[in-house]
């Protein structure tokens, strides 16, 4: 009778800061921020607020470096504060970008019957993917999205012999 009837279920061998450290160090996705918080409060705080943690600086502004140097600055000033777990500010200008140049100047791409927005729509189909269907369960749709394997995509040599439906088959891109 002298047990306390509500108890923790997991033993009381690891601290909070201990475990998100475990969970950061086997979690990490790129471009993907680790937010550690109960599920129905960072639901509740992504809602009100667009940030998926408890306590977050926006900054806004029409120059991206700027706002990345500003972002970096507060980064560093904000974890010396007493109690703060992690801080982590978005790198706005450090995407990765990949620009298909159409060679035009030749009309090679007319010459096979292509226009510019089917090439346009192929790429963006075989790195971004698309829906093509939807699948409907559990009471709800979900779509069918469909892309190039990530070895055809992650590869600069390989994007660049991306096939375009057409007659015939030949580079158009360089």
């Amino acid at each position: 009778m002298g047990q306390a009837r509500f108890r923790h279920i997991t033993p009381d061998t690891i601290s909070t800061d201990e475990l998100v450290s475990q969970m950061n160090r086997a979690l990490k996705i790129p471009g993907v921020t680790n937010a550690w918080t109960m599920p129905i409060r960072g639901r509740i705080d992504m809602l009100t607020t667009g940030i998926r943690t408890p306590v977050g600086l926006k900054i806004a502004g029409a120059d991206l470096q700027r706002i990345q140097e500003i972002g970096a600055s507060a980064e560093s000033l904000l974890g010396k504060v007493p109690g703060t777990r992690t801080v982590l500010a978005e790198r706005t200008a450090d995407g990765y970008f990949l620009d298909f140049n159409w060679d035009r100047d030749d009309r090679r791409l007319a010459r096979y019957g292509i226009s510019v927005d089917e090439a346009q729509s192929v790429v963006e189909n075989a790195i971004g993917g698309d829906n093509v269907s939807t699948v409907v369960g559990w009471a709800r749709a979900l779509p069918g999205h469909v892309r190039f394997q990530r070895d055809f995509r992650s590869d600069l040599g390989a994007l660049g012999r991306i096939p375009v439906p057409s007659g015939r088959s030949a580079p158009v891109c360089r």
